[in-house]
């Protein structure tokens, strides 16, 4: 199975809308069009959160203006920016859907849903882990993937380890004791991350729009990185390979 990782699209209610000097209806909308163009053999996009910048009904509607020629499903989970509710309006269309989990051939995926509302932090919903610790136990012929917005690891970067998953010792712990989890991968940093944990490797998605400095103190625009997106290619044996391309 190889799927397709987008992240932080930040639209807008008006598709002229500018962070950093970064239009990013524009920016989603070149990305999707590389990926329909050179990712033909994808069997799904996974969107990790932050779709919508302000929570309006018109930066959703826009999401399915820019995906409306993809002939592959879609899986949305939200952000801090986003609106659960309004997000949740995308999955009348018969190729996109936000549910918890999916399965196809040996893997099981999970999108967690990492908001937390009325803070930019992210935490982990105990009835999600829950059903995803009964699904592995309940699987042990089947590989794990984990897709959320919210890192649940420290990446060196003061400004965006403030936000990380407050509780995030759940899921590390999950990882930890159970070998069958292969990748965990988030968004929200806006930049690159790669790390291991058991079995696991755990990574960030770059944004659709802007990038952010790796490690640094405060929020610094990195204008040297282009924006891009994550392959995650899952074998029969439980092998994962994964790269990032940029756009």
């Amino acid at each position: 199975m190889k799927m397709i990782q987008i992240s932080d699209l930040h639209l807008s209610e008006n598709n002229d809308y500018q962070v950093f000097d970064v239009n990013t209806y524009e920016c989603a909308q070149k990305i999707i069009n590389h990926i329909s163009k050179h990712e033909t053999d994808a069997d799904c996009l996974i969107i990790s959160g932050d779709i919508s910048n302000d929570e309006s009904a018109a930066s959703y509607k826009h999401l399915m203006e820019i995906i409306k020629d993809l002939e592959i499903k879609v899986y949305l989970m939200p952000g801090n920016h986003d609106s659960i509710e309004k997000l949740k309006s995308c999955t009348s269309h018969d190729l996109i859907n936000s549910t918890l989990y999916f399965e196809k051939d040996e893997w099981i995926t999970f999108m967690l849903n990492t908001k937390k509302d009325g803070s930019p932090n992210g935490f982990l919903k105990t009835d999600e882990l829950r059903i995803l610790k009964e699904k592995i136990r309940q699987n042990q012929d089947k590989y794990f993937m984990v897709f959320m917005h919210h890192h649940p690891v420290l990446i060196g970067s003061d400004s965006m380890d403030k936000m990380v998953i407050e509780n995030a010792d759940l899921l590390l712990d999950v990882i930890k004791n159970e070998s069958k989890i292969r990748g965990v991968s988030w968004g929200h940093v806006h930049n690159v991350f790669e790390t291991q944990l058991n079995k696991a490797k755990l990574f960030s998605t770059p944004s659709t729009c802007f990038q952010s400095k790796p490690k640094s103190k405060t929020f610094i625009i990195d204008k040297n990185e282009k924006p891009g997106y994550r392959r995650i290619e899952l074998t029969s044996n439980g092998e994962l390979r994964t790269s990032v391309a940029r756009i």
